[in-house]
């Protein structure tokens, strides 16, 4: 097919198309590196956002609970709500709240928490 510099017709049309492959997929992975850069950096941004919310959250109109009950913690559950006792004094229920944004979910030591809250594995101590 080919002689040292002298390559046949065929050879130089397979050379051509080896380097055209070779081209495309060079292109296709700088556009998979930059989707790559591109999708951390949304990432990290949401995560940002969220961490923000979460403090801000019980100062909002929406939130569901009266700020003044509101008690964060933010890692692992961002907050403990003991109900009626700002206005009362009188706590009516206790709510362990995440709040979450987007398409985030539970970590997994926040879903064991939810399992035990909800198994009723809860106790009071006092030392």
């Amino acid at each position: 097919m080919f002689d040292n510099d002298n390559f046949s017709d065929k050879a130089l049309e397979l050379y051509q198309q080896q380097l055209h492959v070779i081209k495309q997929r060079k292109e296709n992975l700088k556009k998979i590196r930059e989707r790559g850069t591109t999708k951390s950096e949304v990432g990290a941004k949401s995560t940002n956002i969220g961490f923000i919310l979460e403090r801000l959250a019980p100062t909002m109109k929406s939130f569901r609970f009266n700020h003044n009950d509101c008690r964060s913690l933010f890692d692992p559950i961002d907050h403990i709500i003991f109900e009626g006792l700002s206005t009362r004094g009188q706590i009516d229920k206790i709510f362990f709240v995440d709040i979450k944004t987007g398409a985030a979910r539970l970590s997994k030591k926040q879903k064991e928490i939810k399992a035990i809250i909800t198994d009723k594995k809860v106790n009071f101590k006092k030392y």
